[in-house]
Formats: C-alpha cells, sequence, structure tokens
C-alpha cells in the first residue's frame, strides 16, 4: 500500500471529506486488485459497504463541513439546514453537479400547455400538504420524467419546479458524467446520490438517455449496463424529501425499467401558434426603446416559424431586434414583418446567399411555410420568373 495513498486518508479524515476518503479507498481497493491481494482489497470493500459505518461517516461529514457549500434556502428548519457539498469526478477533478439557489431562479416567459401548468400546481400542493399525505398512508409525486424534443422547455420546467418548492436544485448533465473508465462513472452517480439524499433538494438529471439506456442493447458493454442498474438502484434509494426530475430528447432509448421509476410523465412538445404568438408578444416588450409598427403581422410570423422551438423562437427575436435597433436608418425605424421574414429565411437557410443554395426544395419548403414570392425575390435577389420556374421544376 503506498505511503501517499494514506496519508491522504488521514488528511481527508481530518477535512470531514467524505466523498474524497471514499474515493481514495477505492484507489487503494483497485491497487491491492491489481497486486493480486483479493482477500485484502475485499475487506476494504466490506468496510465502506457497510451502511453503520458509511452512515456515521456521512452524518459526521453533514454536520461539520464548512467547505463548497449551499445553504438551502430560509423558511427550513435547523434540522433541515444540511449543507450541500458537490462531489468532483475522480480523474477529471470537475464538479459532479451545479447548486442553484430557488432565489437565483428566474421563470421563463415559456407558456406550457394547461395540462403541465396544472401539474405543477399538483406538485406544489402535495409538496406543502406531504405531512398529512404521509400520515394517511397517501403517495406523492416526487419523481418526474420530462420528455420531448430539444427547445422545448425541459430544463425551464425543472427549474420553475424547483422555484415553486423552494427547493435549492442540484443539476447534473449525465452525459458529462461517463468517464472513460466506466467503473468511475458507477461512482460518479453514487457520490450525487449520496450527497442529495434525505436532503430538501430537486436532483435535476438532464440528459438522462445517457446513462438509463436499454439494457438489451448488444451493443452496449456489459459493464455499462451495470451501471444502469447502479441509477436504478440509486434512484429506488432515495427519499422522500427529494424531489426528482429527469429530462430526454429520447425517450425511446429509455430502458424499460426506468419508467417504473417515476410517478409522472410530462412530454413536452413544439410550441402551438397560441403559445408562440404570446411568447413573441411578451418579448418584444423586453424592448421600450423599439417601435413596432401597428401594421406589423404576428400571425404571418407565427406561421412562418413552423417546426421552431421556444430556443429557435427567442434566437430570432433576439436577431431581428438587434438588426433593427443597430442598423434600422431613419425612415425604416419601425420593426415590421419584413424584419422577421428575413431574419427567419436567414436562420433557414443558414445564411448562404449563393443563387445555387435557392434550390427547389428549399424554395417550396419557404413557400409551405407562408412566404410569398414577393418574400422570396426580396430574400433571394431572384426575379419572380426564376422563382415561378424553380417552384413549378422547370
Amino acid at each position: 500500500m503506498k505511503a501517499e495513498l494514506v496519508l491522504k486518508l488521514i488528511k481527508y479524515h481530518y477535512e470531514k471529506n467524505e466523498n474524497a476518503f471514499a474515493d481514495t479507498v477505492l484507489e487503494i481497493t483497485e491497487l491491492e486488485e491489481k497486486k493480486g491481494n483479493k482477500s485484502l482489497a475485499g475487506k476494504f470493500k466490506n468496510a465502506m459497504s457497510d451502511k453503520e459505518v458509511r452512515k456515521k461517516i456521512i452524518d459526521d461529514y453533514n454536520f461539520e463541513t464548512q467547505k463548497n457549500t449551499l445553504q438551502p434556502s430560509s423558511g427550513l428548519t435547523l434540522f433541515e439546514k444540511k449543507s450541500i457539498y458537490v462531489p468532483k469526478d475522480k480523474s477529471s477533478n470537475l464538479t459532479l453537479f451545479e447548486l442553484f439557489e430557488p432565489t437565483d431562479i428566474e421563470r421563463k416567459r415559456l407558456k406550457f400547455t394547461s395540462k403541465v401548468e396544472k401539474k405543477i400546481q399538483e406538485i406544489k400542493n402535495e409538496f406543502s400538504n406531504k405531512k398529512k399525505l404521509i400520515d394517511l398512508n397517501l403517495p406523492f409525486d416526487n419523481k418526474l420524467l420530462l420528455c420531448g424534443p430539444p427547445g422545448c422547455g425541459k430544463t425551464s420546467l425543472a427549474f420553475l419546479i424547483a422555484k415553486e418548492l423552494n427547493y435549492p436544485l442540484a443539476y447534473v448533465r449525465l452525459d458529462s458524467m461517463v468517464s472513460s473508465l466506466l467503473g468511475h462513472t458507477g461512482q460518479n452517480i453514487r457520490k450525487v446520490f449520496d450527497e442529495v439524499n434525505n436532503k430538501k433538494v430537486v436532483l435535476f438529471l438532464d440528459e438522462f438517455d445517457a446513462i438509463a439506456k436499454k439494457r438489451d442493447d448488444t451493443k452496449e458493454l456489459g459493464e455499462l449496463k451495470r451501471v444502469v442498474n447502479t441509477l436504478l438502484q440509486n434512484i429506488d434509494s432515495l427519499s422522500s424529501d427529494v424531489f426528482l426530475i429527469a429530462a430526454t430528447n429520447h425517450h425511446h432509448l429509455l430502458d424499460k425499467a426506468v419508467w417504473r421509476r417515476f410517478n409522472s410523465v410530462i412530454y413536452l412538445d413544439l410550441p402551438n401558434d397560441e403559445a408562440k404568438r404570446i411568447y413573441i408578444e411578451e418579448r418584444l416588450s423586453d424592448f421600450p426603446s423599439l417601435k413596432i409598427s401597428k401594421n406589423l403581422d404576428l400571425k404571418k410570423v407565427v406561421g412562418l416559424t413552423r417546426g421552431f422551438n421556444f430556443s429557435d423562437l427567442n434566437e430570432i427575436i433576439d436577431k431581428t431586434v438587434k438588426n433593427k435597433l443597430l442598423y434600422a436608418n431613419i425612415t425604416d425605424e419601425e420593426l415590421k414583418t419584413r424584419d422577421f421574414v428575413t431574419t427567419v429565411s436567414d436562420k433557414i437557410l443558414m445564411y448562404n446567399a449563393s443563387e445555387s443554395s435557392f434550390n427547389a426544395e428549399k424554395l417550396k419548403y419557404l413557400r409551405d411555410i407562408g412566404f410569398s414570392v414577393s418574400n422570396l425575390t426580396e430574400i433571394t435577389g431572384l426575379s419572380k420568373t426564376t422563382i415561378y420556374d424553380r417552384l413549378n421544376g422547370r
């Protein structure tokens, strides 16, 4: 056994750094296994797996540590104000999650459906009456799975729930937690869950499919399947104090056992036309110096953004307003429909303005989502005759 590892153990013991202490024990265990000392390595493993031993270390650590902590928000009792330590990946030394106070979270102007808004209120109501439900031996939702395409508000919804519950949020990107050494990935998962368990916190697992994949996939390594098992076991062991939220863009990749771990599943789809119209109106109100034409046709603007998510809309609004405020001339100060037409077309065509890029397929797509021939002439520089010829396949 290397002397420097023993020195590490002594150092972490007196620093009350439970996670670093456990990592060092694991490092010693792996070293002994490589040397062929399986019996000694087994004793180390058994010692660290003893629940009472680990509980004593963790309890002492949580009570005394003052380093790298986030104090939960006010309104909690003295016994609920347990510090949350941010563990790190052993190989990269990067933190395994980010912590956000509820007071630091702002509600985004996303327009969720009435069903989603109702679910948010149900969650808030159940948690405010959690003790009553427990006394009545009734369950309450504390595990939520969010599915849907990118940019539709899954992350914003997770932050909103944390704010509504007045809980700090531990934000974990599971795709960045996967280590080249898969054994370390399992360790990382345990570190995160060990740290937040029994504490009033929202644990948000983003990119959930990066780890919670189907275990029947023959292309996956056996070790990665064991990582999935580790994830499921840790979810099962979470206390009712923790509110777990997982988000994925690829719910079809999830292992079937994952679905049973969640009380509720919400699918966040692309925003409808009404949600997009309200979102655009409210975002434009953020710019008091912006002059908006009374003839601005928001219905047409919304029509041009078919297939866009909230993230796309935000980008379009920012670029349109920026272009108008920075580059508008004296005779054309007002924000008009054509300003949005230009920005949307630029995004769709990826700013490729060469004549050859305006092939029939792209022109037909632009026409189908609401661009008139006059619009196409303006943004492409092509004559109406050329546009008609390409649209008609000539």
